[in-house]
């Protein structure tokens, strides 16, 4: 897909960098409560466990949406569900933001998960429907290191915004960029094939998927890459705090998330055409492991900093290679149905994994969680590396033609 400057159309780079700016605000949206966690629950005098629901809702809503909003963009339009999305998100922060206790709060950010859930799979399908796929992984992880910069900023303007002001402020952004952002979202063109209600239905598109045996493979083994990806490091942030870290410096150091997935990135455009996937994918979680591995050992401020840097890198290594083997595996006609339903699966991964250890974090046992979190990657690392390989030796099988034509003149022996 090439926008013509006289269609009024972007091109590739602008598509792209506006769904960065999706992701952008997405991961800021996720990440932004995490500095907030401690200060709420001082003020509304209840335990960190409890004010730790108002993330965990957020990502299990996150989990659960995301096959809706997929098999709808699949039948209406992906560029619709998008800004029905961010409208959606805008006004459900709005709400969390006015909380005046912490149910309220709960349940405003469990909303905006809902509401978050569509710009995942629908991006990724988005991305399917218009790059090449010898581009693909480099414009996941682009669009994956912007998501990290996003949750990156969103700690230390949090941090900074609750020192200065309240907890309430930081949530106020994401209330005021979300409907911004959906107006920007108009400029983006349709996918053809996403148009009208032509095409299977919603059901034999999720029958299509659930039989295809990789994806009966990846839905639950994203289950597990999810709580120890996108779940467990949420911690690092309340770690730091309840180790005596103000929330401004808590949000600095766990800064250095973004700042090392940019530097993800540009080992994924670097290597994306001489590396395998699962080569990717093993670095990738095998960073993540040594991450958590030293925040298990230390919650100091240079641990933390490490384990922060490490969880970027491996964001935008392991999970672009992730994203890039789901568009692989998935028929065009169902990419986002496909990518909803792996998504779901690694958020409520991630959902049930911060509800396991919200008693751990309760008690201020992060050496203990962050051990878990350890062991869960490294299973992820070794189970989802050793699969990979195999989809690519499978892939490039059924690619080679059956064999030789029948006049075509066979080898010779060496006799």
């Amino acid at each position: 897909m090439r926008g013509q400057p006289s269609d009024g159309k972007p091109g590739d780079r602008a598509v792209v960098a506006i769904l960065c700016a999706g992701f952008f605000l997405l991961d800021f949206d996720l990440v932004v409560i995490n500095p907030v966690l401690v200060p709420v629950s001082k003020d509304f005098d209840v335990s960190l466990g409890t004010t730790t629901l108002a993330l965990t809702g957020y990502l299990a809503m996150v989990g659960i949406m995301q096959p809706v909003h997929g098999a709808i963009s699949d039948r209406v339009g992906r560029v619709r569900v998008l800004r029905t999305a961010l409208f959606g998100l805008g006004l459900a922060d709005l709400a969390a933001a006015l909380a005046p206790d912490a149910a309220m709060l709960i349940a405003g950010r469990a909303v905006a998960g809902g509401f978050a859930a569509a710009l995942i799979p629908v991006t990724v399908a988005y991305v399917g429907d218009h790059i090449p796929m010898e581009r693909r992984q480099r414009t996941m992880a682009a669009i994956m290191s912007s998501s990290a910069v996003g949750a990156a900023l969103a700690t230390v303007v949090a941090g900074a915004l609750t020192e200065l002001f309240d907890w309430r402020s930081p949530l106020l952004i994401p209330a005021v960029a979300a409907p911004l952002l959906a107006v920007v979202y108009t400029l983006l063109p349709e996918a053809p094939r996403a148009k009208g209600a032509e095409g299977p239905s919603v059901r034999e598109r999720f029958a299509q998927v659930l039989g295809d045996g990789w994806f009966r493979f990846l839905i639950p083994f994203s289950f597990v890459e999810g709580a120890a990806m996108m779940g467990l490091f949420n911690f690092f942030n309340a770690a730091l705090q309840k180790h005596g870290s103000s929330a401004l410096m808590s949000g600095l150091v766990t800064s250095a998330y973004g700042v090392a997935a940019i530097g993800g990135s540009v080992v994924v455009r670097a290597f994306d055409t001489r590396a395998t996937g699962a080569g990717m994918f093993g670095w990738g979680t095998g960073l993540l492991f040594v991450g958590y591995l030293t925040a298990a050992l230390t919650q100091s401020v240079p641990g933390i900093l490490i384990a922060g840097a490490l969880a970027g890198l491996a964001l935008a290594v392991g999970q672009s290679a992730l994203q890039a083997w789901v568009l692989e595996a998935a028929a065009p006609e169902a990419r986002g149905s496909a990518a909803a339903l792996v998504a779901c699966s690694v958020f409520t991964g991630a959902a049930v994994s911060t509800a396991a250890v919200g008693p751990l974090a309760g008690r201020g046992d992060f050496g203990t969680l962050f051990a878990v979190a350890a062991a869960a990657t490294a299973v992820s690392s070794v189970v989802g590396t050793l699969a990979r390989a195999r989809f690519e030796r499978s892939d490039r099988a059924q690619r080679m033609p059956a064999g030789p034509p029948v006049d075509q003149e066979a080898p010779k022996s060496l006799n």
